[in-house]
Order: C-alpha cells, then sequence, then structure tokens
C-alpha cells in the first residue's frame, strides 16, 4: 500500500445509538411522514437496535417534542404574570411551527415531559403573584391548550398533514363564493352575512401568527378578568 492509499476502515462496534440521536433523526424526518422504517434509514440501524429505545411510534414523537421542547430558547419567568405567559405562548406556537405536524402529534395526547415541566414552573410563577393553585392551573392549560388548538389548524389549513383536506385556499373560496341560504327569522341579513364573510376570507388568508395573537389577547384579557387575583386587594401601594 503506498503512502497516498486511504487508509482502511476501522472495525469495530458502530456508534452508541442515543435518544438524542433518535430524536433528531425524527425532527429530520418529519412528523407527517414519520415511520419507524424512516427512522431506521436515517440513523442506519436495525430494527432490534432502535426498538431497544422506543417501543413504537409515539415513543418516537414523544421523544422528538421532548427534544424540541428542551432545545427552545424559553423566556425568562420574571415580570408581570401576563408579559410572561404571552411571551411563553408566543415562543411554544414558534416552536411547534418549526416542525410541522408537532401540534397535530401533540393533540393526540402525546404529553412530552419537557411540557409538564413548563406547565410546573408557569404555574408556580402565577401562585407566586397572588394565583390560587386551581386557577395556576386552568390559565396555564387554557394558553397551551389554544396555542396546540390555533398550530393544529394551521397545519390542517396548510395541508402539512396527509390527507388533512383541501386547505386554506379552498375554504377562501368557500366563503367568498358558496351559495346564499334562504332568509330566516333572525338570521344574519345579506349585508351582514356579506361583512362576515369578508372577514372570515381574510382571517383564512392573513398570517397565521397575528390571528393567533389576537386570541391570546382574549384569552388574557379573560384570565385577568376572572382569575387574575385583586392586585388592590393584595397591594397597599395601589391604595394610596
Amino acid at each position: 500500500m503506498s503512502h497516498d492509499d486511504p487508509p482502511p476502515p476501522r472495525r469495530g462496534r458502530p456508534p452508541r445509538l442515543t435518544r438524542d440521536a433518535i430524536a433528531r433523526a425524527v425532527l429530520d424526518v418529519g412528523f407527517p411522514r414519520l415511520t419507524f422504517a424512516a427512522v431506521r434509514e436515517r440513523l442506519g440501524v436495525g430494527e432490534t437496535t432502535l426498538f431497544r429505545h422506543a417501543r413504537d411510534r409515539d415513543e418516537l414523537v414523544r421523544l422528538a417534542l421532548d427534544y424540541a421542547i428542551e432545545h427552545t430558547e424559553w423566556p425568562p419567568l420574571t415580570g408581570p404574570w401576563r408579559d410572561v405567559l404571552e411571551s411563553y405562548a408566543l415562543t411554544a406556537w414558534h416552536a411547534w411551527e418549526a416542525h410541522p405536524g408537532s401540534a397535530t402529534e401533540a393533540a393526540r395526547g402525546i404529553v412530552p415531559l419537557g411540557v409538564m415541566r413548563l406547565m410546573d414552573d408557569l404555574c408556580a410563577m402565577l401562585m407566586r403573584q397572588g394565583f390560587t393553585v386551581e386557577n395556576a392551573v386552568l390559565t396555564c392549560d387554557a394558553v397551551f391548550d389554544l396555542v396546540n388548538d390555533n398550530r393544529r389548524g394551521v397545519e390542517h389549513l396548510d395541508t402539512d398533514i396527509p390527507g388533512a383536506g383541501p386547505g386554506r385556499e379552498h375554504l377562501h373560496e368557500l366563503w367568498t363564493a358558496g351559495p346564499r341560504p334562504e332568509p330566516a327569522q333572525h338570521a344574519a341579513t345579506a349585508a351582514e352575512r356579506e361583512q362576515i364573510h369578508a372577514a372570515i376570507s381574510r382571517a383564512i388568508t392573513a398570517a397565521p401568527l397575528d390571528w393567533f395573537t389576537g386570541k391570546l389577547a382574549i384569552v388574557l384579557d379573560g384570565v385577568q378578568g376572572t382569575l387574575a387575583p385583586d392586585r388592590a386587594a393584595r397591594d397597599p401601594d395601589t391604595q394610596r
């Protein structure tokens, strides 16, 4: 062998498979196309090897969602509760946006440990600002539900999910060119219906984040008015 020949390949055990490597492979494959076979091919391992770390597709999803949450830069848990919740909601929305199909998977009831830890931290933040534990849990659950539901709707409207439906453009055409029903008592008038359909059409074609932030403001306003502690009652400085 000449000095210019490449060295022979080293023999021995292949690199050890880790949960992080599996999670990255799942995210590379993408949730809409996720199968055991696709992940095995991406990793270059056999079925038995992968099965030792993940017993089914749901476990693959859980590993990937946990990894995505762990590698997301979350805002600090300091400041007024509303600002913190708004920041966390927007960060979660963008985290799901970065991995199409993630919200649809989460909606199936696959709750990664990372989400549970986020809930703990946010609820503790609310409790330290005067929320009861029940109202803190209800508030966090409502905010995260809104994030997941909104992102799942976007995934289906954008046809990120196979077989999700005809998509955003079809709905836009439906609302702008749909047949007008016969008038009925207390029903919307033709003029009202035209205004409503135009607004729905604008919502469907608008940037998804704009629609989400509008809904988030409504939810946080509701929390402010019904679940948040009365600051005047607990902060003597506000009564001066």
